[in-house]
């Protein structure tokens, strides 16, 4: 009997054991598979969503009818850009152009491991039309010295890079990979070396890429000469290893002693006679230290920055070498001696809150070990970042500013904001400003005369303005740097001839955003004596210099010995500034017209409805983001200072120092929602259209090309249900979902910070519905082609030349319609914020207005060809040191004037330039202080109710990082998540709310209306994309749920209800079998005391 009651009961054990794990594993993938589905389902190939008749109208088109020809195209704008882009920094005794025929030896790993583009999600391996630097010089007709080439291509690239591959350097998709460049020492090199040639050209190459910045070591330059030296801030950059100074491995930024031991060889062989000249190639995004160009132990004759040049653009570098091309490119960002002197990096990379880990969660989404909401990072240097920063203290130290400090600018400078040579000399004169007090805008015009007499050239002539820095200002905390580019325009001037440059500017970008008093944008002065100065420039130190001289005209005292005036600049022409007092006001640009328009326009959806998101004017939104106002932080602490203009000495290099707290952990969760009494939507309501004599049920076709106030849209709307509303909502993995009742088409999107970089046959890419690209209908056999790799953007900003620009974009977009993309996650929008970032390839410029500029027109051609852009990331994602949750503290002032002003600029290009504008954005995995970004608040009451923008806005990577709380983010403008969180934590966030949109369907009226919205903005996208190719009324949708997706939650269910009933079995045999062991045993006691 005991046997049989063993038996079974271990029979009843393993079944519950066997149950228990059958289901605990079924319950925790059940969300994930669920969560993942539009990533199993892309790399299974299996189609969720099949269209019927979608062989109507084109609406988008291409120009080209086969592959080869959309690659020719891109192949030559490739080049074009380069050859536009690159920046001639130095050019002593005119060393170049080199004469075709010339021996020339180069010199450094890059020469044949040229880095084409950064890694990452917007890097490409699209390397079957790679050129090499090297092979672009011999392309131009140069003569290479074959040994010294030869040895690059065949030496142990160990010597090269630390850290990873030589074919990662190259071009690389993947991510989280940071290299030590090393490059090979002069004494490893053959002794061809030491051949005589024409030009030694030394090419310096550095790669970055997404989720890591360059490493860094670097130790802060500060103003305090009683300062120990363990006191002064080192800020070392070193992956697993912040500030850990035995984990340092260097400076990206510095040559490294390699590199510095080939200058010093080729020092030698030039004082030897064996060598005219030394070039020196910067085959990088990031602006490298550049004190080592003015060195006389290295005696650099020339210099020239390339950035990453793409697929061929180093053939664009080789015909700038001799000639065939005239330089033109101008510096985005400000060039320093040493990156001690930038005001940046005080507060840059890895710095964690005081008793963080005893104040803050732990099991927030993490990576590389580290807890990223632990981190944080302050924007001290408010708006004086790049050229704001050093033109504005030169020329307060010219003027004798009290508390400017010891600034010497050639110190600190070496090549400045907008600066660059050309073969061509140029002078500016007989310069006009005509103001239009219609619609308050400046007309610039100066006349360009090229002096060369045998070269014609291209000029950027550049319009700064001065805003006075008045009392007033000092006292509301208002900063104003000395010079702001606010417009620019590229000219071809014949060699001896004269060209007149013209271009507007706008008075709104004079308005200066006091956050402390008036909370909005003010402009002009009490004191009729304060001139808003305009002046034309070849740089931004010119333009200083340009208004020191208008200033002493008119009495002001200039400290001559404290100029500083590049060999190729003069020291300013006064006659070059214009300047106009403007009266103070506090009303005129503390609104717009969309605002006007907007608040006049609406009619509300539900009684408890505002207008325009709340927005009647333009007034604070980010105090939640000043670490001053935020109301989390002690008052010792919140009173720490930002960088002022009006006290340099005293807030200079000041790194801000904060304390988790509780009021910290409750900003950093996310808010349950609650529930409300507020009526939800029409749902599954057939509306109709006219058309002509007929009416047809309502799709989504029927909006095409209509305003997004269009009352259609209302109609359209009420016919979707809410469960096709949550399904759009839930997962937006570079896709955005069918909606069957209202015939609108599933569409792909792919990362694209700089162009498309994946081809039709892409695994991972979604299956559209409708129309799948060009390649598929006229060259299906060419298909799997890919996408060719385009110029780092810097290089895109660096030529001032919005035309070349527009047709990039367009061109851009041909590789995107043909691959079958009907939108791309990119233009990069961030800023330069220091020269660190791992993403700067992605990013245009140190300079907002430039950025907006550039990406501006570059979304305008995209969207010739229907591709919607979705410029990233909004906002504050400045450096990759723990992205994914870092806290970014900055002031009202800098986020509008600096940091938001690229998204301002080029979403105000878009609504003018593109008929149905539909500019979208991607947001950060960044918090803007304590929120995520997307949850903050300020794409709907900045982007949408002052901006004016139309587009979508979609998450950074979502599939596994739920504290970008999707609920949330449609609550304040966060359309869609890019992937499915709620796969992540059983579809729950961090905090424990739930972030199935499904779940929501009774009792959140106020949910119910976002979620509305967030699927308006995605649909007005679609409609006015080149995804409606081939659709009209008699398309429609068909959704498709695959059997495995059908099957999980039954096999969950089933497993949970075999789990119940052995769970149920093991216990009632246990007890049975525990009470006849205590009866067999009680009898046998019984027994045994008889």
């Amino acid at each position: 009997m005991a046997k049989k009651k063993s038996k079974l009961l271990l029979t009843s054990k393993i079944l519950f054991h066997v149950s228990f794990v059958m289901y605990g594993l079924m319950a925790t993938a059940a969300p994930i598979l669920l969560g993942n589905a539009g990533i199993i389902n892309g790399a299974l190939g299996i189609e969720t969503q099949v269209g019927e008749g979608t062989k109507g109208n084109t609406y988008f088109n291409t120009r080209f009818n086969k592959m080869s020809e959309v690659q020719e195209a891109s192949l030559n704008i490739i080049e074009e850009t380069v050859s536009e882009g690159a920046v001639l920094l130095k050019n002593d005794n005119n060393t170049l152009p080199l004469n075709k025929g010339d021996q020339v030896s180069v010199f450094g790993f890059g020469s044949h491991y040229t880095v084409l583009t950064g890694q990452g999600s917007s890097g490409s391996t699209a390397t079957s039309n790679k050129v090499t630097i090297t092979e672009g010089i011999k392309n131009a007709g140069l003569k290479v010295n074959e040994a010294v080439y030869n040895y690059y291509k065949t030496a142990d690239t160990s010597s090269f890079i630390s850290g990873g591959s030589a074919s990662k350097f190259v071009a690389a998709s993947g991510q989280e990979t940071q290299f030590v460049v090393n490059d090979a020492n002069w004494s490893a090199l053959p002794t061809e070396k030491n051949n005589e040639v024409k030009s030694a050209i030394m090419v310096i190459a550095r790669t970055a890429g997404e989720a890591e910045d360059l490493y860094m070591d670097t130790t802060m330059e500060s103003e305090d000469p009683n300062i120990k030296d363990e006191d002064k801030t080192r800020v070392i950059v070193s992956k697993e290893n912040h500030n850990n100074p035995n984990k340092s491995v260097g400076d990206s930024l510095e040559l490294s002693e390699n590199e510095k031991s080939v200058l010093l060889g080729l020092r030698e062989l030039k004082s030897q006679g064996k060598i005219d000249s030394i070039v020196v190639l910067m085959n990088t995004a990031s602006a490298l230290q550049c004190d080592f160009l003015e060195d006389p132990a290295y005696d650099v004759d020339a210099c020239m920055w390339v950035g990453l040049p793409g697929s061929n653009g180093a053939n664009a570098i080789g015909k700038l070498l001799v000639g065939d091309y005239n330089p033109s490119g101008r510096t985005t960002d400000t060039f320093f001696e040493e990156s001690k002197y930038n005001p940046v990096y005080f507060n840059f990379g890895s710095i964690k809150y005081g008793d963080a880990d005893a104040q803050l969660v732990d099991g927030y989404f993490s990576t590389m070990r580290y807890q990223n909401h632990k981190y944080y990072i302050v924007y001290q240097e408010g708006i004086y970042n790049g050229y704001k920063y050093t033109e504005t203290r030169y020329e307060d130290a010219v003027t004798s500013r009290a508390n400017v400090g010891n600034f010497v600018y050639s110190d600190v400078v070496t090549y400045p904001f907008g600066y660059g040579l050309s073969y061509s000399t140029f002078e500016y004169s007989n310069m006009k400003v005509t103001r239009n007090n219609e619609n308050d805008t400046y007309e610039v015009s100066v006349d360009v005369t090229n002096t060369s007499t045998t070269r014609a050239g291209k000029e950027v002539v550049q319009i700064y303005v001065q805003k006075p820095y008045t009392a007033l200002d000092i006292k509301n905390g208002i900063e104003k740097p000395s010079v702001e580019l606010v417009g620019f325009v590229k000219v071809d001037v014949p060699a001896g001839q004269t060209v007149t440059a013209t271009t507007t500017v706008e008075e709104k970008y004079f308005a200066s955003y006091d956050a402390k008093i008036e909370k909005t944008y003010v402009i002009g002065s009490s004191d009729t004596n304060d001139e808003y100065l305009i002046t034309a420039a070849k740089d931004a130190h010119d333009a200083v210099n340009n208004i020191l001289q208008y200033k002493k005209s008119k009495g002001v005292a200039i400290e001559e010995s404290k100029m500083y005036v590049n060999a190729s600049r003069s020291s300013g022409n006064k006659d070059l500034v214009y300047g106009k007092y403007i009266a103070y006001d506090k009303e005129k640009y503390s609104t717009n017209e969309f605002i006007k328009e907007e608040n006049a326009n609406f009619t509300p959806e539900y009684k408890e409805q505002v207008a325009n998101y709340g927005v009647n004017k333009i007034t604070n939104q980010f105090d939640d983001v000043d670490f001053k106002k935020a109301g989390i932080f002690s008052s010792d602490e919140q009173n720490q200072t930002y960088l002022s203009r009006n006290n340099w000495s005293g807030t200079y290099g000041k790194r801000i120092k904060l304390t988790a707290n509780s009021k910290l952990k409750a900003a950093q969760a996310n808010p349950e929602v609650k529930k409300d009494k507020i009526s939800y939507p029409t749902y599954g309501e057939v509306g109709f259209v006219e058309n002509g004599e007929t009416f047809n049920e309502i799709k989504l076709i029927s909006l095409r090309g209509k305003d997004y106030n269009d009352p259609l849209w209302d109609t359209l709307l009420n016919r979707m249900t809410f469960d096709e509303t949550a399904y759009l909502l839930q997962d937006g993995l570079r896709s955005t979902r069918a909606v069957e009742s209202i015939a609108a088409p599933s569409t792909s999107q792919q990362n694209g910070a700089l162009a498309p970089n994946h081809n039709r046959t892409y695994t991972e890419l979604p299956k559209q519905s409708g129309f799948k690209g060009f390649a598929q209908i006229k060259d299906e056999e060419n298909q799997g082609q890919n996408p060719e790799i385009f110029a780092c953007n810097g290089l895109v900003g660096a030529t001032y030349n919005v035309d070349l620009i527009e047709r990039l974009g367009e061109q851009t977009g041909e590789e995107a319609i043909w691959a079958g993309y009907n939108g791309i996650y990119g233009l990069g929008v961030n800023i330069h914020r220091g020269a660190y970032c791992g993403r700067t390839f992605e990013y245009y410029s140190e300079d907002g207005f430039l950025t907006g500029v550039a990406a501006g027109y570059e979304a305008v051609g995209l969207h010739k060809l229907g591709v919607f852009v979705l410029m990233k990331h909004a906002v504050l994602n400045d450096q990759e040191t723990h992205r994914a949750g870092l806290n970014v503290w900055a002031n009202e002032q800098s986020i509008r004037e600096v940091y938001s002003r690229a998204l301002e600029v080029s979403i105000a290009i878009d609504r003018e330039y593109t008929p149905n504008p539909m500019l979208g954005v991607m947001t950060g995995m960044n918090r803007i202080g304590a929120k995520w970004t997307g949850g903050q608040g300020f794409c709907n009451t900045v982007l949408r109710a002052e901006y004016g923008m139309r587009g979508y806005v979609v998450s950074d990577y979502n599939a596994t990082r739920p504290y970008m709380n999707p609920i949330q983010g449609v609550l304040y403008g966060n359309d869609l998540p890019d992937g499915n969180p709620a796969g992540a934590k059983g579809g729950y966030d961090y905090d424990g709310n739930d972030i199935r949109f499904a779940n929501y369907k009774e009792g959140y009226g106020e949910l119910a209306w976002a979620m509305r919205k967030a699927a308006k903005n995605i649909l007005y996208t679609v409609v006015n994309s080149n995804a409606m190719n081939g659709i009209d009324a008699n398309s429609s949708f068909r959704t498709i749920v695959p059997a495995w997706q059908i099957a999980v939650p039954v096999v969950t269910r089933v497993s949970l209800t075999i789990f119940i009933w052995f769970t149920a079995f093991f216990g009632v045999t246990f007890i049975y079998e525990t009470v006849k062991d205590t009866l067999l045993n009680k009898n046998k006691d019984k027994i045994k005391n008889e």
